[in-house]
């Protein structure tokens, strides 16, 4: 079995022209005539250059249509189980973190086949006359990203920079992560950088996305300076806006198709002036990776309605975010009123009232609270009340259940309003909380929500961080950032420990389970892996 699975691994990442023959995200290339090509002549053009790219993206598409969530999501309080207790025990592990080395989120093949894509494009753009050095940043933005996220995941882990050619080379042991970050990451995102031309573009990397990329990693790396160096120059691009209206917000992530269950569904729409870059999934592409790539199914498929809309669903949203919201934004008018006294809110909902002669008449009532909150919410505007707190699924794409084959929700991984709050942070940590503050506002009056004062900011630098995270992951929720936050800030133990500690099957936070255990199926293809140590028993 474990010959079996390495030969698999040579043949995947080894073999040239397979990334030719199987690539399948059509809209950013014609297809090149797959007769044509041979491992050898195979980076002659940029024409050629780009299938192989297209073939990094599709490895995109099946790396992060799940994981996304599982990573940066739904270990936050964000969400909590659902109450039942009918929830998979693999999504149960990962709420309560309780994650063990068989938990499917811990795997890697589909992440090092991604990488293994770019490289193939980096290792042979050179060779390519006329090369359009685009193309070879984008394959260096997606290493830099995959090796990010694999630090920020499972911290030292094995590393690849030319295509794998020979069974030998897949078997090697980890690289510390500084490593990693310094010799990779870093050199990557800065080249990917200089090379690129486009200045945006909504589904592949692009000037704009390649600054969000950076600002993630000096975040992460709390180089502040360079953060805010990075995001004012991805603001001055002005390739991007707020949107300004509840409709428009809710159109960026809208993906509810016309059912009988749910007949009012208008389809796909995620569309919108605030999306930097989202992986892009297309219901007309094949759903599964050709036969012999590992984890094939739904490879181009979102795991989006399964993770947050399933019929019986693992994750619903916390009482701690929802009573977070509630507090913040009361949904009760008196106390709207007494907080918010010159705000009006700015949703209405139909009611049904007496019309004192044994009738019922449709009145419209304001909606008080975070529209937001609504958007996000099982049962949104009509039918908010119908589910009771910590009983609620996420309904920020969809509204209803269906078939997860057809589920073609892109992920969004930057988004401007996210930007511009990661902006406000490092305007905060560097000392200009006036700055932070009118970056708050920003998103608060685009949001027709009312503006916050210095007072209720904060006194202390800490304080208006916590304000800051708080705003983001109002924003961001469900958009897997609210765990990075916490990670980011060292806030984990404090916010997380005590829910942690008060369920049945909570695990509390401790330093060496930050990271994911390293999936057992890798240990044993690999002797030269070791446990990650939160996970050795």
């Amino acid at each position: 079995m474990l010959e079996n699975k390495l030969n698999r691994f040579k043949v995947i990442a080894g073999a040239l022209f397979f990334i030719a023959a199987f690539y399948s995200c059509e809209e950013l290339v014609d297809e090149v005539p797959i007769s044509e090509l041979s491992p050898i002549s195979f980076y002659e053009t940029n024409e050629q250059l780009l299938a192989g790219l297209v073939g990094a993206y599709d490895g995109m598409q099946g790396t992060y249509r799940d994981k996304t969530f599982f990573w940066g999501e739904f270990r936050s309080d964000n969400h909590q189980p659902f109450p039942s207790g009918q929830a998979q025990q693999n999504n149960l592990e990962i709420v309560n973190n309780d994650i063990t080395q068989g938990n499917p989120g811990s795997r890697w093949d589909r992440f090092y086949f991604m990488i293994d894509r770019a490289n193939q494009v980096i290792v042979n753009a050179p060779n390519v006359p006329s090369l359009d050095e685009s193309l070879l940043a984008e394959a260096l933005a997606i290493r830099a990203k995959a090796y990010f996220d694999a630090v920020r995941v499972w911290g030292d882990v094995p590393l690849f920079t030319e295509p794998v050619q020979v069974l030998a080379d897949a078997t090697r042991p980890v690289t510390d992560a500084n490593t990693i970050m310094n010799e990779v990451v870093i050199p990557d995102m800065l080249r990917a950088e200089e090379l690129i031309t486009p200045q945006s573009d909504d589904f592949r990397w692009s000037k704009s996305s390649i600054y969000c990329l950076q600002a993630d990693v000096y975040m992460w790396l709390k180089d502040y300076a360079k953060a805010k160096e990075v995001l004012d120059a991805m603001v001055a691009l002005g390739t991007h806006s707020l949107v300004t209206s509840p409709q428009a917000w809710d159109d960026m992530f809208y993906n509810n198709p016309p059912l009988a269950a749910f007949p009012e569904g208008l389809g796909k729409i995620q569309e919108g002036s605030e999306l930097i870059f989202s992986i892009r999934y297309e219901i007309e592409e094949e759903r599964d990776a050709p036969a012999g790539y590992p984890s094939r199914t739904r490879w181009n498929r979102s795991g989006v309605m399964s993770a947050f809309y399933a019929g019986i669903p693992s994750f619903v949203m916390s009482e701690a975010i929802e009573n977070k919201w509630r507090e913040k934004f009361p949904v009760v008018d008196s106390l709207w009123t007494e907080k918010y006294p010159n705000t009006d809110p700015v949703l209405t909902r139909t009611v049904l009232q007496d019309d004192g002669m044994g009738g019922v008449i449709e009145v419209e009532e304001p909606v008080y609270g975070d529209w937001r909150y609504y958007f996000t919410r099982q049962g949104r505007v009509e039918g908010f009340n119908s589910v009771e707190i910590g009983e609620a699924r996420t309904a920020k794409w969809q509204q209803t259940n269906y078939n997860a084959n057809d589920d073609d929700t892109d992920i969004v991984l930057y988004r401007y309003a996210g930007m511009l709050l990661l902006l406000a942070e490092a305007e905060n940590q560097l000392g200009n909380d006036a700055r932070a503050l009118e970056l708050v506002n920003q998103i608060r009056t685009a949001r027709q929500l009312p503006t916050v004062d210095a007072t209720d900011f904060g006194a202390t630098q800490e304080e208006r961080l916590n304000y800051i995270l708080d705003e983001r992951q109002l924003e961001l929720f469900g958009e897997g950032k609210r765990w990075w936050d916490l990670l980011r800030n060292d806030k984990q133990y404090e916010v997380l420990n005590p829910i942690l500690e008060a369920r049945p099957e909570g695990v509390p936070l401790t330093e060496d389970r930050l990271v994911w255990p390293i999936h057992i199926d890798h240990l044993i293809e690999n002797p030269l892996l070791n446990q990650n140590p939160g996970y050795i028993n």
